[in-house]
């Protein structure tokens, strides 16, 4: 009897040795090699968002947030290590407004055209909703975002003017086929269009959300998380923020469309409305914030239908792999090597959508403790990944992560 137990406990134990070896090579412990690299401080008050690009110069693009002051587009060179500003938004507009009025926020992502010249869009810092001064057309209130280009090649910088009056700029999606601008209006959500050259705006009305990613396909599609908006609302009290509806705009029919959202895969009854949303190829990749899942929604399962009254048609979205550790997750993008990389706060994941795999690539080695979540990527073209990090504000370098290997 003794012998069978004490049998019996070898195998347990050895069960639960290879376990721990297993769930060790799932869970790297191990530090992500990288490059850090302070935002200057006298451009900012601490913060950006996802206003984070590579430039066709080679440059990391960056804006930032300055409560209660005034925004700034600025660069980093990598080469040189060195920041250089380009321009002060309160200068270009001459709007040195303070406190709420301010245009405190370079928010939306920046964009590249295909002409090299570099987009960016600015909103009002504070996002205390119930205390805008403004709504309801306080003329003291805020002017409107401003959307402003610079051309590298010349240094020229160009004020656009106020997409919309009292709404701030956010999302931000470039059509260079149609030579189109996207964005969101911040608070009252409109979808809004700005054609290049004829320098004009149209405003498609109230998507039911405030993303702060839009997503462009091949096709030139534009994709927004969303809900159903309410007539009776203002219109910046979006819908819960899981509703499962997706907005999309087809530039052929020239119409916005509120898909339904069919969920697939594990967790399909706990699904969390995404903060992320990147398009590559026939899918679009997403995260929510604090999600447990990465999610794969399928552009070829778009169907345009009649068969709910509250949406145009549905679209499936598939929870496709566990994220461990579930973190704060506000930022995606595509690497060179075809595949999708993300970060929460404390860690990098690799996911591959040849092979559906998921890999924890390690957490970001470096000298800062802080929690706070990543806020902006971008890849340049020999494959470098740059994320941003908050409090303290900072740059961080992968170099070269996403480059092709092995013949992919």
């Amino acid at each position: 009897m003794v012998v069978r137990m004490m049998y019996q406990y070898l195998k347990i134990s050895t069960l639960l040795a290879v376990c721990a070896v297993l769930l060790a090579m799932a869970a790297p412990s191990f530090a992500l090699k990288c490059e850090v690299y302070l935002i200057p401080p006298e451009f900012h008050t601490g913060s950006g968002y996802t206003a984070l690009e590579c430039g066709p110069d080679g440059k990391i693009y960056v804006g930032t947030a300055c409560y209660g002051g005034s925004a700034h587009l600025i660069r980093f060179d990598p080469r040189a290590k060195r920041w250089e500003k380009i321009f002060d938004v309160h200068a270009i507009t001459r709007e040195p407004i303070t406190a709420q009025g301010a245009q405190g926020k370079i928010h939306a992502k920046i964009l590249i055209g295909a002409d090299g010249v570099i987009w960016a869009a600015s909103k009002r810092g504070n996002e205390a909703w119930e205390q805008y001064p403004d709504y309801g057309e306080d003329e003291m209130g805020y002017p409107g975002g401003h959307l402003f280009s610079y051309q590298p090649a010349t240094g020229r910088i160009v004020d656009h003017g106020i997409l919309t009056p009292r709404s701030g700029l956010m999302g931000g999606a470039i059509d260079n086929t149609r030579r189109r601008l996207y964005y969101i209006s911040d608070p009252e959500s409109h979808f809004l269009i700005y054609d290049i050259d004829q320098n004009t705006v149209r405003d498609l009305g109230n998507i039911g959300s405030l993303p702060r990613y839009l997503a462009i396909d091949a096709k030139g599609r534009v994709f927004a998380h969303g809900g159903m908006p309410d007539p009776s609302d203002l219109g910046w009290r979006a819908p819960g923020a899981n509703t499962p509806y997706l907005c999309m705009y087809d530039p052929e029919t020239d119409r916005l469309y509120q898909l339904s959202v069919k969920v697939e895969g594990p967790g399909a009854d706990a699904f969390m409305s995404p903060y992320v949303t990147v398009a590559a190829g026939d899918r679009l990749f997403a995260n929510a914030i604090f999600g447990k899942y990465l999610m794969e929604y399928d552009l070829t399962s778009i169907a345009i239908n009649r068969d709910n009254p509250m949406a145009n048609g549905s679209i499936v979205c598939r929870h496709v792999a566990a994220v461990t550790p579930a973190g704060n997750q506000r930022t995606g993008v595509m690497g060179k090597d075809g595949r999708y990389y993300f970060a929460n706060d404390r860690a990098v994941f690799r996911y591959d959508p040849a092979t559906r795999t998921l890999e924890n690539l390690g957490e970001i080695e470096t000298t800062f403790t802080s929690d706070v979540y990543p806020q902006g990527a971008c890849v340049s073209k020999d494959g470098t990944l740059y994320l941003k990090y908050l409090f303290p504000y900072r740059l961080i370098r992968f170099s070269k992560l996403t480059a092709p290997r092995g013949g992919r």
